[in-house]
């Protein structure tokens, strides 16, 4: 038999030797490996088992020596073609490894779990330790007892010396290293029972005519519920329909009176169930002409990408309600992306309400098990219309028909950890490869993607006026100015109070957004001027408050995430004149509790919504009208329909005008344009005041306007001339380390190799760069961090050009810096 070979990606590999490596595939294992399957194989002179993706099966290798597989990891999951075609256009396109980009697509606890370990080496015992570390010793003595003990139990027991010690053994060859893959049933069982005896037996034994009767009447009962079940009975429930106890299940199942049986447990934190009878979408005019022009593209079974750009209130869902429709009548299956966690309770309710077990939901809130079994359900099919966050554009939907991003211009659908992909790419990729729809949607699309339909590389659909009555509301302009002139230091302006009180005097709702958390923006000290900071980052740290209380707080970074108490004294004069600076969403829930004490707050921020159902309990009871006033940074801006609000009110408006962004207008204006669409989405006028310390700004003008087409005539006309996306793409390469002086080094480098390959190997290249310099924020959690940004046009040259630099870094050696490159990122 001619031997088979197999190339492999190692999982765990760092981006300077991802690549295919080539092993035999054993006789044993012909018939079970193929291209997708996740195998362990032995790499490196210690042979250390890693696990794999097998990449392709050949017939020759060009190596004279090949390591066997080892074994194949999992046999519940393999990569179809598609996904092994996207896992490879991810690695080219973010610049990423196919194991992050794997482990991108399939949820963590479907792969096999790797525990590293230590055992003793041969001999060892007469190979005397360091006797300057007597550690060393203890830590020997204690593997050689234990025979193998894993990384983390040496950790816990030894502490901070166990990295040191551990890797002088291994030089000393008193230990080795090896790795322990365990392969891990995600899934979850309840434990059920069911008679292991006849009916009629069980029956004879219930009412006391057996030749042997029960004389326990906790054992009669247990029968007697299991009588009245033709499917097995949870233990749980079994145990609280019969009044007994564990125990009691035990001894019967001992006694073979009953069996247990395991059932599968499918965990589903959503309640999905179809409403009967639910009449279909009704559709004005221009929702039919749109969902018409998209059936025709789902229909002709050929890639096709559209934006559905409306104006707030237009009924753009309700055209995406019924795409998904048609796609389900055709056997096809939609995948439907949301910005943010917050929007998801809304979608779900409204998606199942219509589709009930067809819809599956998968976002970053959901736990591991519950992730694996929606991934399950569409896996196998059960489930062909997905909703969620940006992760679920990789859910395995069985003939897919359409994916559908909703406010595509958000950032969220762009990820800030490898790999670095956009949900758009990896849409317009799959796709491309099944023959679907890619629809975009959003009242304020992203300048590239209206840049593209102007241009005809996407069909633009428009739909012009709101649904049904609602109309537009009417947008004030509050000049905070005068606010300032006439003794008012509030947050609030007297405008918006007083839209406030009529609000509430008519049992309306409102919604108020400033989009910065926490009470004071700074503490600052009268005597040196300088601001507390925090002493692992290079920012201001924020006051905030504790919950339920309003006069003790303590300092939070933003960053980092580090919290200390309110000094009393300014950690660099000792003066004790401190004063706090600035205004977030505690302050405004203070003062709008001051002045309107009757009224019911609502706060949706990060501080309130850590809990797992947090955004679901908090959107529900504003829309059961438990709550006046919903008080919220952006995630309170976009997606949602209250129809009971008539008012809106922005604080500082202008805030995000001035950011050091080339997209601080587009997304200035996205954000007002999508606040302000939040009011008057009923049958009763709405309006919205916004508050602001320049009025004039055309981009705050636009935006009260509604005005998407003016805004994108000014903004595309400047960006074309500074030339910015879209007219040209934008590579982001950071530097970080926590050693200052290596850092600058690494800077100065990285300019001289981008300059060595421009001029050289990639001499056709073009690029203008700027640069090095320090990020915004010089220092993040005691690493210091530089940055160069690169305007290019994206394509395989310019991407092998970075893939050469990362390579580069990836293996010099001599710097603890880390190179990192983000392709059109979403924040500069």
């Amino acid at each position: 038999m001619t031997p088979l070979y197999a190339g492999v990606y190692l999982l765990d590999a760092p981006y300077a030797i991802d690549r295919v490596y080539d092993y035999l595939i054993p006789r044993s294992l012909c018939d079970v490996v193929h291209r997708g399957s996740f195998v362990t194989v032995p790499f490196g002179n210690g042979n250390r088992k890693h696990l794999a993706l097998v990449a392709d099966i050949k017939d020759e290798s060009p190596f004279p020596k090949h390591k066997p597989i080892l074994a194949v990891s999992t046999d519940r999951i393999s990569l179809s073609e598609q996904m092994m075609g996207l896992a490879l256009f991810m690695k080219e396109q973010t610049l990423c490894t196919v194991g992050d980009a794997v482990r991108a697509m399939v949820p963590a606890s479907v792969l096999t779990r790797m525990t590293e370990i230590y055992l003793p080496a041969l001999g060892s015992e007469r190979t005397p330790t360091d006797a300057s570390h007597p550690e060393d010793e203890q830590i020997a003595a204690y593997i050689r007892a234990a025979g193998t003990v894993a990384t983390a139990q040496l950790r816990r027991k030894f502490g901070t010396v166990t990295d040191e010690a551990l890797r002088r053994l291994r030089e000393r060859r008193i230990i080795l290293r090896d790795a322990h893959y365990r392969d891990v049933d995600a899934a979850s069982y309840i434990a059920c029972r069911k008679l292991a005896i006849s009916d009629e037996q069980a029956r004879a034994l219930v009412s006391g005519t057996a030749d042997t009767p029960l004389r326990s009447e906790k054992h009669r009962a247990v029968l007697s519920v299991l009588l009245e079940s033709d499917d097995p009975v949870s233990d749980k429930e079994l145990c609280a329909a019969a009044h007994c106890t564990q125990s009691v299940l035990s001894t019967m199942s001992a006694k073979g009176y009953i069996t247990e049986h395991k059932q599968l447990n499918e965990r589903r934190p959503y309640q999905i169930e179809k409403l009967p009878d639910l009449p279909p979408v009704v559709l004005n005019e221009e929702q039919r002409g749109a969902y018409l022009t998209l059936c025709d593209f789902v229909d002709s079974s050929e890639a096709h990408a559209a934006l559905l750009h409306g104006v707030t209130g237009s009924g753009k869902t309700s055209v995406m309600l019924a795409l998904i429709s048609h796609l389900l009548g055709s056997c096809k299956g939609a995948i439907v992306l949301l910005p943010e966690i917050a929007l998801t309770p809304q979608s779900i309710a409204i998606f199942c309400a219509r589709f009930g077990e067809c819809v599956a939901v998968i976002h970053s809130g959901l736990s591991a098990g519950e992730r694996y079994d929606a991934y399950e359900r569409i896996r196998t099919g059960k489930a062909t219309v997905v909703v969620g966050t940006r992760s679920a554009v990789f859910a395995p939907v069985k003939n897919l028909g359409a994916i559908i991003i909703d406010e595509e211009q958000e950032h969220t659908y762009k990820s800030d950890m490898s790999p670095k992909y956009r949900a758009h790419d990896i849409a317009r990729y799959r796709c491309a490869a099944a023959g679907a729809l890619m629809l975009l949607a959003s009242a304020t699309p992203s300048l590239e993607s209206y840049h593209k339909a102007v241009e005809g590389k996407y069909t633009l659909i428009k739909l012009t006026r709101r649904y049904g009555r609602a109309v537009l509301p009417e947008v004030i302009l509050s000049d905070m100015r005068r606010e300032g002139q006439t003794g008012n230091a509030s947050p609030l302006g007297t405008l918006l109070c007083g839209e406030i009180a009529k609000n509430l005097e008519v049992n309306k709702q409102s919604v108020l957004f400033l989009n910065r958390r926490g009470y004071h923006r700074f503490v600052s000290c009268r005597s040196c001027g300088q601001a507390i900071t925090c002493e692992r980052c290079s920012v201001a740290m924020t006051y905030h408050t504790r919950r339920g209380s309003y006069t003790e707080g303590s300092l939070v970074c933003h960053f980092c995430g580090d919290r200390k108490p309110l000094p009393k004294v300014c950690p660099t004069c000792h003066s004790e004149h401190l004063v706090r600076g600035g205004y977030g969403t505690q302050r405004v829930e203070q003062e709008i509790g001051e002045l309107f004490p009757s009224a019911r707050v609502l706060r949706m921020d990060t501080d309130t919504t850590t809990s797992k159902f947090s955004y679901d309990r908090m959107l529900g009871q504003f829309r059961a009208h438990e709550a006046d006033i919903l008080l919220g940074t952006q995630m309170v801006t976009k997606g949602h329909d209250f129809p009971d609000v008539t008012l809106v009110g922005v604080l500082s408006a202008d805030a995000s005008l001035y950011l050091d962004d080339y997209r601080a207008s587009e997304r200035t204006f996205a954000q007002l344009t999508q606040v302000i669409g939040r009011a008057g989405r009923g049958d009763t006028p709405g309006r919205a005041i916004i508050q602001t310390s320049n009025p004039d700004n055309d981009i705050i003008r636009l935006a009260c306007a509604q005005d998407y087409e003016s805004f994108y005539a000014r903004e595309i006309k400047l960006r074309r001339l500074l030339v910015f996306p879209p007219f040209c793409d934008i590579a982001l390469l950071s530097l970080s380390c926590e050693d200052e002086k290596a850092l600058l080094l690494a800077a100065r480098r990285l300019y001289e190799e981008t300059n060595k390959l421009i001029q050289g190997e990639f001499s056709d290249v073009q690029t203008v760069i700027f640069g090095p310099f320090e990020a915004p924020v010089y220092r993040v959690d005691n690493k210091f961090r530089m940055r160069m940004v690169v305007k290019c046009r994206l394509n395989k040259r310019t991407r092998a050009m970075f893939a050469s630099l990362l390579t580069t870094f990836g293996t010099g050696g001599n710097s603890d810096a880390q190179l990192s490159v983000d392709l059109n990122p979403s924040t500069l």
